[in-house]
């Protein structure tokens, strides 16, 4: 759980930088996404890990379902660069981490990421439905939100369940 946290955590600050850098806003706006990842990791690290998670074959089903993300997020803006759509290059990666989350929330066993998985896939979708300018300072930051509230979700159901 706690990779989860940390995984979390570090893709919704990268999230926030290419909301930053899709709204031209300065470079020092970066201090948001330091100070929330840095606030959720200090309190995750706090939470036990969840014995309840078998950690065996985590790794290999994140690793596998990685990879395949990785190459679909290659092939589709590879796709999106060469039919001219540029500006649908952040939502389409959006919908593919979205849909990344939906077997590990199964594998895994973290229900929570059904919901993190659906949240960027619609979020993405939509984006699809704004003038091409907007979309990636609002997927940018939105997937960032989407990913940090995971995380208190995620370190709240952590503390529950050491507490139980």
């Amino acid at each position: 759980m706690r990779g989860g946290i940390w995984v979390l955590n570090i893709f919704a600050a990268i999230w926030f930088v290419v909301g930053v850098m899709g709204a031209g806003l300065p470079w020092a706006a970066l201090v948001i996404p330091a100070a929330v990842s840095g606030a959720l990791l200090a309190r995750g690290s706090r939470a036990a890990a969840d014995s309840r998670v078998p950690g065996a074959h985590v790794g290999r089903l994140v690793g596998i379902w990685s990879a395949i993300e990785g190459v679909a997020i290659f092939v589709a803006v590879t796709i999106c660069q060469n039919i001219g759509a540029r500006d649908a290059i952040v939502p389409v990666i959006a919908i593919i981490v979205g849909l990344h989350f939906l077997p590990l929330a199964r594998g895994i066993p973290v229900p929570l990421y059904y919901a993190t998985g659906l949240a960027l896939i619609v979020q993405g979708l939509g984006a699809m439905l704004l003038p091409g300018d907007q979309r990636m300072a609002l997927v940018g930051f939105t997937s960032a939100v989407i990913l940090w509230v995971s995380s208190a979700l995620l370190i709240r159901q952590v503390r529950a369940w050491s507490a139980g």
